[in-house]
């Protein structure tokens, strides 16, 4: 059975720098600018994406029990060829802006020759719609999207700057096949890293930061871990900003189609946007990653609310909600694969059945309590259920009535 389109990021870090080339000139695009090489300074390599589509379930290979059930894999395969996408932090060269106290830092996002097509329904996605900032991450232009640019030029496969390259930027050197877009800068924190391990990785767990400057108290960490009731207020939050970020999307016209942890990020209205702040008021999500985006029909809307569904059950089944003292294993099936496959097939979507499931976990006690108590299992049936054919109604659930729900209010 096909599955819609997910993304997953791998996070890598560098710095670096880059250089020159001609004179900009106006986009084809209204309202959008095409940077050249001259205005943009390439700080730092953040990663790469990957696209999967999912084919089939398996029932073996590594670390899978083909006789338990609740331990399937899955068949993927790569959507666009291997690591199609590459991320960059860079910086703008604007000098008004720079005076008037402007963040000039922007992502810049460079597409393979294989994913051309993923960068022209970005291109697209934004071209055709009035996208709302407060919903989507924006983007702000293309890169040398020209014959006579820098980066579309052979100037890129010159020894000097290659080796210029791998030194500041340390990954592999670009290609002229290679398409690139500027998107303003809104952080690496994703819903990705909210389910992450507890550890380094996981913002919730992470060591607070050391203070500035030594005295008596050098070497003292700053302010404490996140406490559970804080969690939990910031998870309850970033879940209702994700419901309408979902919503301001679908009202513009526009299916994501590839919603994923990944594609959910925490943009603090800080300045600091790789840090999640304690208090949630100061962050708001928002969709990006819309090359495989479509216009808005039932059809697109449900199977986006449905890819939502998981998305939460997961954030909410994660280390992101474990109690305060716990300190046994990871529970099982708290993935995203697993529990898909968990609830589609072997709960057959019966929402109550996933309840009862998760309710004998240790790990979920606060969480089980949380969506008893303010109807959150409801909630969730809702949305995981949203394309499922047997729905009396399937036409009259949209992202925005699902704000109405009470778990979110």
């Amino acid at each position: 059975m096909m599955q819609p389109l997910c993304l997953a990021i791998y996070a890598i870090t560098a710095s670096a720098y880059l250089a020159p080339t001609t004179n900009r000139r106006p986009t084809r695009l209204a309202s959008f600018r095409e940077f050249r090489a001259q205005d943009i300074t390439l700080e730092r390599f953040l990663g790469q994406v990957s696209v999967t589509e999912v084919t089939d379930w398996e029932y073996s290979g590594d670390g899978v029990n083909p006789l338990d059930p609740a331990q399937p894999a899955r068949t993927k395969v790569d959507a666009v060829g291997n690591a199609p996408l590459r991320l960059f932090l860079a910086t703008r060269e604007d000098p008004t802006a720079r005076a008037m106290g402007e963040d000039l830092r922007c992502c810049v996002r460079e597409y393979s020759a294989a994913a051309v097509r993923v960068a022209q329904q970005e291109l697209d996605a934004f071209r055709e719609r009035d996208l709302p900032a407060k919903g989507v991450c924006q983007l702000l232009g293309t890169l040398d999207d020209s014959e006579d640019g820098f980066f579309s030029s052979d100037d890129v496969l010159d020894e000097g700057f290659q080796e210029a390259w791998l030194a500041n930027l340390r990954c592999e050197p670009p290609l002229p096949s290679s398409r690139w877009l500027v998107y303003e800068w809104t952080g690496t924190c994703t819903f990705a890293s909210l389910v992450a391990p507890p550890g380094p990785a996981n913002p919730f767990y992470a060591e607070p930061p050391a203070p500035f400057g030594g005295g008596i108290f050098r070497g003292k960490a700053v302010g404490e871990r996140w406490t559970y009731i804080q969690r939990e207020r910031f998870v309850l939050r970033a879940t209702r900003n994700a419901v309408a970020a979902v919503a301001y999307l679908h009202e513009a016209g526009v299916a994501h189609r590839g919603l994923s942890g990944a594609a959910f990020v925490l943009d603090s209205s800080g300045m600091d946007k790789n840090v999640v702040p304690k208090n949630a008021a100061l962050s708001r999500v928002r969709l990006q990653f819309l090359g495989f985006s479509a216009s808005a029909s039932v059809s697109t809307m449900n199977d986006d609310l449905n890819s939502l569904g998981y998305v939460l059950l997961e954030l909410l089944l994660s280390p992101a909600l474990y109690p305060d003292d716990y300190a046994g294993a990871l529970p099982p099936a708290a993935d995203g694969d697993a529990l898909k496959r968990l609830y589609d097939d072997i709960f057959d979507r019966d929402i109550l059945k996933l309840r009862d499931y998760c309710a004998a976990e240790e790990a979920w006690d606060g969480v089980v309590r949380l969506l008893n108590t303010f109807d959150g299992w409801a909630f969730l049936g809702l949305a995981l259920g949203a394309n499922d054919r047997r729905r009396a109604s399937p036409s009259l659930l949209t992202a925005r009535a699902l704000l109405g729900s009470a778990f979110l209010s």
